[in-house]
């Protein structure tokens, strides 16, 4: 059973990892809902599994950053500016995720997806 969740793990990282470097967003949610999937029997609240899936993203979005950047492609001058709110943003969150319920997290969490699902359809 180990060696089928190892195998499982290694399959949802690369998969998290692509979709992140193909479309710049997504792959926290794979790991957020595959995390479920994979440890069903597990203690992890949602608030672990969101950080951890957080952990995972930062270096990978980075990577996806300075890969496309070698290849040519140019980041907007205006996209710097939204570099300190979203730090600052982030710092907000992380603060409070550890007092958020679970459940609302996951309501918010949901709320976002289906959200962004309807956005990218327009």
């Amino acid at each position: 059973m180990k060696r089928k969740k190892d195998l499982l793990s290694l399959i949802l990282g690369a998969a998290a990892g692509f979709i992140n470097g193909l479309l710049g967003a997504g792959g926290g949610i794979l790991l957020v809902r595959g995390a479920k999937y994979i440890f069903p029997d597990s203690a992890l609240q949602p608030r672990d599994v969101f950080a951890s899936a957080l952990a995972v993203m930062l270096p990978i979005s980075a990577a996806s950053v300075v890969l496309y950047s070698t290849q040519g492609g140019a980041i907007p001058l205006q996209m710097p500016r939204f570099a300190l709110p979203a730090l600052l943003g982030g710092t907000g969150g992380a603060m409070l995720l550890s007092v958020i319920e679970p459940r609302l997290l996951k309501l918010i969490f949901a709320a976002l997806t289906v959200w962004s699902g309807i956005m990218m359809l327009r």
